[in-house]
């Protein structure tokens, strides 16, 4: 991941280096910002209470407990320099929207764990009409029987991005595949399509009869 800057001029995070024609701080090196958005990505969707957090119904933390319960119940030590700037930062600077940052408050959009009560409200998407999921060849027989399912997370998730769907599959093996999914298909069999950001999309099932085509990446 690219280095986060802040503006000296506007208070900016950006990627680049100047900003409003000055030379903008260095906030978090890449290395450093990759790990630590897996750190937050992990206890904001699955594992709050490793370093002992509890969130509200609709998953929000405070920041400053965030970095506190970081800082001290995190591998103490490794973490002694994160700042609540730090994770504004990853957080705000994330290229797929997985945080949102409200009121001193921040939560994980979506990709919760089953197990942590959580109940976010999605607006529902009417329009998008084509999806992509991606996964490996080896679940593709099993998928094509029973569908899309969840598994441990309370939601499908399926973007609209050809290149999304890819590297998510790409996490799960190297021999994968890309499902062209029909969200006209969804909404007849009573899924609902939700917006999770404007590159992912959420729904409860994926029925088989939904997959409209096999999209091997090499070709």
């Amino acid at each position: 991941m690219r280095n986060i800057y802040k503006c000296v001029v506007c208070g900016t995070f950006t990627e680049d280096s100047t900003h409003c024609g000055k030379p903008a701080k260095l906030v978090i090196n890449g290395e450093l910002r990759n790990r630590l958005s897996h750190l937050m990505t992990y206890l904001l969707r699955h594992n709050p209470g490793a370093v002992g957090l509890s969130m509200d119904r609709e998953g929000w933390v405070g920041i400053n407990k965030l970095v506190n319960a970081i800082r001290t119940r995190w591998n103490p030590g490794a973490y002694s320099w994160l700042t609540t700037e730090h994770v504004l930062a990853v957080a705000l600077m994330d290229p797929k929207g997985r945080f949102e940052v409200r009121d001193g408050m921040i939560r994980a959009r979506y990709g919760h764990n089953k197990s942590l009560n959580v109940d976010i409200r999605y607006d529902v998407d009417n329009e998008v009409s084509v999806l992509y999921h991606g996964t490996t060849k080896e679940a593709l027989t099993r998928i094509m029987r029973e569908g899309i399912k969840p598994m441990n997370r309370k939601y499908v998730h399926l973007v609209l991005d050809l290149r999304d769907a890819y590297e998510v599959a790409l996490r799960h093996g190297s021999d994968v595949v890309i499902l062209k999914v029909n969200a006209d298909c969804l909404r007849k069999s009573g899924q609902q399509v939700l917006i999770a950001t404007d590159r992912v999309r959420l729904t409860s099932y994926v029925p088989p009869q939904c997959i409209e085509s096999v999209i091997n990446p090499r070709d």
